[in-house]
């Protein structure tokens, strides 16, 4: 069972910051964030290994965002896993989406590795039933790995267990009840999972 906390990691794509740059220079923001843009993933939201999303009732389909999580052990964050933040669509960054990021089993994670040393040029590519669907590499970061720690550990102080997601594509597929995901990158193992619609737990 996991037993740390885990923080996504908000607008950390150059391309979904510079789209929504105008956005920021209006109200109530009035500047682009100075700051890493930290979520919290509960730990009910933490699977491991191959497993079932629950689609929940009323919502069509799900945001599938592979991603990478760095894994704190006791000598820092030495560890990474592939990720898939899954979460209900939608757009509100005025206010904390618990509701569509913070639900059951929304945060299925892969076997952890040591930290390669070429991280931030990693490619993550994402499946849907066998087909290759996304492509996204960290040297999209706005923050790469080492100055995102850098500014996360200037405010807080992660744990060992604690993960965080580096950030994630602004132009993540969605997929609905009964796709198949497969996450994969080089160096890591592959990450599976499946979609079922609410009471499916086949």
């Amino acid at each position: 069972m996991f037993a740390g906390t885990a923080y996504g990691t908000a607008l950390n794509d150059r391309r979904q910051v510079a789209a929504l740059d105008p956005a920021f220079r209006a109200a109530p923001y009035k500047a682009p964030p100075q700051a890493p843009v930290l979520y919290v993933k509960p730990g009910h939201c933490v699977v491991a290994g191959r497993t079932v999303i629950a689609l929940p009732a009323g919502c069509d389909a799900l945001g599938i965002a592979a991603t990478v999580a760095l894994q704190w052990t006791v000598t820092g964050p030495t560890a990474v896993r592939l990720a898939i933040d899954v979460s209900i669509p939608h757009e509100s960054f005025y206010r904390p989406a618990v509701a569509e990021l913070a639900r059951d089993g929304f945060l299925p994670v892969g076997a952890a590795i040591r930290r390669p040393a070429d991280l931030d040029a990693l490619e993550i590519v994402t499946e849907i039933d066998g087909e290759t669907v996304h492509r996204w590499s960290l040297s999209n970061l706005v923050r790469n790995v080492p100055t995102l720690i850098a500014d996360v550990a200037a405010f807080m102080t992660p744990m060992p267990g604690d993960m965080l997601l580096v950030g994630t594509a602004f132009d993540r597929p969605t997929a609905g009840a009964g796709r198949r995901i497969r996450v994969s990158a080089r160096g890591f193992p592959a990450l599976e999972a499946r979609i079922a619609a609410a009471g499916d737990g086949a």
